[in-house]
């Protein structure tokens, strides 16, 4: 039998090339859970994150019940599970952005700020996600209580749809000025910048879709034409994904969120369909578009 080689410890390797072609990548981590399908969650996260040709690590939180054709129900993982594996990971390496999703408990958000803080770690992107496409809950009460106090003051970026922007405001969001007096409320809870998504409004005699991005001085409105159809699963994943990866690259926060928004925009126009029920939003095709755009001069 041919010899493979021998395995050394970390403490064994340390300070000696893995390899002659290694190199350390740029790193983004996502925080969030499981959604089998891979249509949202940690597969859509690492997905993304591939295409922007950033390495991606994951720690789960929250292992779902789910497929195409909508959420069945979820396993929150014991919050000193995640603890374990945050904690092993980060000694090890930290990221150079990271990301939250789907976090399940209250002690776990409370565990995951402590480790933040703890490790001073890198740009937090939140995703503040409080139910699934179909309304079904993703976080318990204290749960959301938690991730406003404890997560929120944290984040570089806080990005919510307009449910769970009206959920952390506690009044309703529904056009452009709602989303700027809400992204300017989100920040004085102690964000650094918010993007909040979704709004449907009237642009010019047409129907568009419009996003209010805040960075604490001042407003940027972006709006693209509106998609009429089926939902598609996991747009806010890859959204908050793509940002985290540009965050990882080194764009300033202005360029990773219009970076993070135009390759939704293309994953949304060209979904993907692994299953029976709704689409996914396709990082792939993202990447593929936006190479495009890339060789035409439009980028």
């Amino acid at each position: 039998m041919r010899e493979l080689g021998t395995i050394t410890s970390p403490k064994q390797s340390r300070g000696r090339s893995v390899g002659t072609n290694s190199y350390s990548p740029r790193v983004a981590l996502t925080i969030a859970g499981l959604d089998p399908s891979g249509g949202a969650g940690i597969i859509a996260d690492v997905r993304t994150f591939n295409a922007f040709s950033v390495y991606p690590m994951a720690v789960a939180c929250s292992l779902t019940y789910q497929s195409t054709r909508g959420l069945l129900g979820r396993h929150d993982l014991p919050p000193d599970v995640v603890e374990r594996q945050l904690e092993t990971l980060l000694r090890d390496r930290k990221p150079d952005a990271l990301k939250t999703g789907v976090l399940g408990k209250a002690d776990t958000i409370i565990e995951v700020a402590r480790l933040y803080r703890k490790h001073t770690l890198a740009r937090l992107v939140v995703d503040p996600v409080a139910a699934s496409g179909d309304r079904r809950p993703l976080l318990e009460e204290e749960g959301f209580e938690a991730l406003v106090e404890r997560l929120l003051p944290l984040a570089a970026l806080v990005v919510p749809n307009l449910d769970e922007t009206s959920l952390i405001c506690g009044f309703d969001v529904f056009d452009v000025n709602d989303m700027k007096a809400a992204a300017l409320f989100i920040t004085k809870m102690g964000a650094g910048a918010v993007l909040v998504t979704g709004a449907r409004v009237e642009e010019r005699g047409r129907q568009v879709a419009a996003d209010v991005f805040f960075d604490g001085h001042g407003y940027r409105v972006m709006t693209s034409p509106w998609i009429e159809g089926d939902r598609v699963h996991g747009t806010g994943c890859v959204l908050s994904a793509a940002i985290t990866a540009s965050l990882a690259l080194g764009r300033d926060l202005g360029g990773a969120v219009i970076r993070g928004r135009n390759f939704v925009r293309t994953a949304l126009e060209r979904p993907v369909s692994p299953g029976a029920g709704v689409p996914c939003a396709d990082p792939w095709a993202a990447r593929r578009g936006l190479k495009g755009e890339k060789r035409r001069g439009k980028e």
